[in-house]
């Protein structure tokens, strides 16, 4: 039986993945193993073709002796026993027959039939197993059946036929033998007689065997025909299933393929976005530095800054006691003056005073540069005189207690 065929487990065009290399040796596997189930089927076809030939040896053998015993004797062969009675209560056939030695064997062709039917169903068997190697799809994994007793079964029937053959042989051969004697005690009728009678029995015998034997062979091949197809029918389900569970585990391969390929690109994906993690760490390690660095600088300029501060503030302390050097000077030249023109100012105040009540009490008030407080005895600013209030409004004052100016503005007064 020939189990290498298209081997179909996936198709590349429609099915293509990526995964072509693998494919191919697993189609090279199936293919291997299939093959080698082919070449082992082939060697038992092979044995059995020899025993084949065995038995067609001694159908030949047996056919060269009935051959060669039509040269000394006329052979007639008839159905049953029913025609050979028939033949010989013609008394024109009988005397036809009597003429010359005639063999009669009856029952020859029914046997050559069932034979021949026997043969055609060995051959079927042979045919239906033994197709090329294109002409039948088969899968890498076999099927478990017992296959064994099937081929038991097969040697066994086989056996029976060779059996069969060899006991047709021998009736032959004692059907030879029997016309053998017979010719040669033709003379004796009473002999003749009675061996035609005895040897009758033993053909009818003979024949009656072969025809049950046959019958149980036909049965049993009929029997192992039917056994066969059932198992043939469970051996087709086995490869849809097996073609099913194929399909599944290839399924599953493609899965774990395209698996294996994600985790392969998260492998990739992982290692860049570790070697992008070192290039950030690289680089916060560099701005830690620049950091760094600044803040040594910036702690340097808030020195420099503290010292130029320091610096300033010393230099504004000392300008401050400059100018509170130059203050005191201006107010002791100012408070010199003041001493001096002391009694001066008090003639000119009352003198104006009394001189220009009149205005004044219409006005009641002394517009100018600051006001005489004469409760406080000062002298403020630029502003006016208010004689009803006493006092002089204006920017700045005239300390008559402290007999000092308070800002410069006050010497632009008009009293």
């Amino acid at each position: 039986m020939n189990y290498v065929g298209s081997i179909s487990l996936m198709d590349k065009g429609d099915y293509d993945r990526g995964d072509s290399p693998a494919q191919a040796v697993l189609d090279k596997n199936a293919r291997s193993v299939a093959q080698r189930i082919a070449d082992e089927t082939r060697e038992e076809l092979e044995k059995v073709l020899e025993r084949v030939e065995h038995i067609y040896d001694s159908y030949e053998n047996s056919m060269e002796l009935i051959f060669q015993t039509q040269h000394s004797a006329n052979m007639e062969y008839v159905n049953d026993i029913n025609e050979l009675e028939e033949i010989m209560k013609d008394q024109i056939k009988k005397r036809k027959y009597q003429q010359g030695l005639t063999i009669f064997i009856v029952g020859y062709e029914n046997v050559c039939g069932q034979r021949l039917k026997l043969l055609q169903h060995v051959n079927e068997f042979f045919m239906e197993n033994s197709k090329s190697v294109e002409e039948e799809d088969w899968f890498p994994k076999t099927p478990d059946l017992d296959l064994d007793d099937a081929a038991e079964n097969i040697d066994q029937s086989l056996n029976k036929a060779e059996d069969l053959a060899n006991r047709l042989g021998e009736i032959n051969q004692e059907m030879v033998n029997w016309l053998s004697n017979y010719a040669i005690n033709k003379a004796s009728s009473k002999a003749l007689a009675f061996v035609d009678a005895k040897g009758k029995k033993k053909l009818e015998k003979a024949l009656e065997k072969a025809k049950e034997d046959l019958g149980s062979l036909s049965e049993k091949l009929h029997n192992l025909q039917l056994d066969l197809e059932d198992k043939e029918s469970k051996y087709q389900d086995l490869l849809k299933m097996l073609e099913n569970k194929n399909l599944e585990s290839q399924k599953y391969k493609t899965a774990a393929e395209i698996a294996k390929k994600n985790v392969t690109e998260l492998e990739i994906e992982n290692a860049v976005m570790k070697e992008d993690l070192e290039k950030r760490k690289n680089f916060m390690k560099d701005l830690q530095r620049k950091l760094n660095r600044a803040e040594n600088e910036l702690s340097q300029n808030d020195m420099l800054k503290d010292i130029q501060a320091n610096q300033i503030s010393d230099q504004y302390q000392e300008t401050q006691s400059m100018e509170a050097l130059t203050a005191k000077k201006k107010i002791q030249e100012l408070q010199e003056t003041v001493d001096k023109n002391k009694s001066k100012t008090e003639e000119v105040k009352r003198g104006r005073l009394f001189k220009s009540k009149t205005e004044e009490v219409k006005r009641k008030k002394l517009r100018g540069v600051g006001y005489l407080n004469l409760k406080q005895k000062k002298l403020r600013g630029v502003g006016y005189l208010n004689l009803k209030q006493k006092k002089f409004r204006g920017v700045g004052y005239l300390n008559l207690k402290q007999k000092k100016w308070k800002t410069e503005e006050v010497k632009r007064g008009v009293i």
